[in-house]
């Protein structure tokens, strides 16, 4: 159980860092294959379309990084006091996250979102469910 514990905690610490990190990266040469993506799905076509979406995508990022604030607080809880209650609040935090997003994003194109939505709830749902026996 404590693996898994830290597992989801790590998770959160990476959310909250790629988060506060995400109004840098969105400039950074590495990025730019998923910013022509997106202006290709979105056909946009000036250079000022291009960086309006950099903005839009690093202003997210502070989202992001509550997220994990947020993660972090109910997974330290959750594991203190291991509930059903607070099991099903881990998941049903990831379902509605990632189902959501991802037909979102499919809807508009952007199936590289949904392929990363759904590894990270891989990634998120599979520890818990190997727990979920150790919550009362």
């Amino acid at each position: 159980m404590l693996y898994a514990k830290r597992w989801l905690q790590c998770l959160a610490i990476a959310h909250i860092i790629g988060g506060l990190m995400l109004p840098v990266v969105v400039q950074l040469e590495i990025a730019q294959p998923y910013f022509r993506l997106m202006a290709d799905v979105f056909a946009l076509s000036s250079t000022q379309d291009l960086l309006f979406l950099q903005f839009l995508i690093g202003i997210f990022g502070p989202t992001i990084a509550s997220w994990g604030v947020l993660f972090w607080a109910v997974v330290t809880q959750s594991f203190a006091i291991p509930t059903k209650g607070a099991w099903w609040l881990m998941i049903l935090a990831s379902v509605v996250w990632a189902v959501y997003d991802s037909i979102y994003s499919s809807f508009y194109g952007l199936w590289v979102n949904a392929l990363i939505n759904g590894i990270v709830f891989v990634c998120i749902v599979v520890p818990l469910w190997c727990v979920r026996h150790e919550f009362e």
